[in-house]
């Protein structure tokens, strides 16, 4: 088991990508899935997604999707433990990617609100393709519309590809600064 000793409002989210980075794990994609207690995946049941992911030991998460109907959204969920933003300047990202074929993933910064949620997409999209490809992106967090600098959960969300699809997710850090 790999310890938690890291602080600040990234801590538990890191922690979990480091427990999915030691740990070898496979099985069949599904409309909803848990890889851990914090990360999850979820698409749209028309799609009627099938396939398998894999973490082997010492990389993040390797999917390999079939959709087999037309739907609107999968994504790639990840719990962030940051109900108040107000002390911070940024929240952002940086993270590695490959691809069989070009693949253009957005990601987003989901906020709790009493409503339900608000989206706050990052300005730019991760562009995937055959040879690993680093990109960092970070939000402001004062001044965003649709950021709101308290909430009760957040998660960061990779929304993927609604067709079949490839796409290994090689490493992944998420900061708040």
């Amino acid at each position: 088991m790999t310890d938690n000793i890291r602080l600040g409002p990234d801590a538990q989210t890191n922690h979990a990508l480091d427990l999915l980075r030691a740990a070898a794990r496979e099985d069949d994609i599904t409309a909803s899935f848990e890889l851990l207690p914090g990360i999850h995946f979820h698409a749209d049941a028309a799609m009627n997604p099938g396939g398998r992911y894999r973490s082997p030991e010492g990389r993040l998460l390797e999917l390999e999707m079939t959709a087999e109907g037309e739907g609107g959204w999968a994504g790639l969920h990840l719990a962030i433990n940051a109900p108040d933003l107000t002390p911070f300047g940024f929240l952002g990202l940086a993270c590695r990617t490959a691809a069989p074929e070009m693949q253009v993933i957005r990601p987003c910064l989901r906020s709790g609100t009493a409503d339900g949620f608000t989206d706050c997409f990052f300005d730019k999209h991760i562009l995937s393709q055959p040879e690993e490809h680093s990109h960092l992106d970070a939000l402001p967090v004062h001044g965003r519309d649709r950021l709101p600098l308290h909430a009760p959960w957040r998660e960061l969300i990779f929304f993927l590809p609604t067709h079949s699809f490839r796409w290994s997710l090689l490493d992944l850090r998420l900061f708040i600064v």
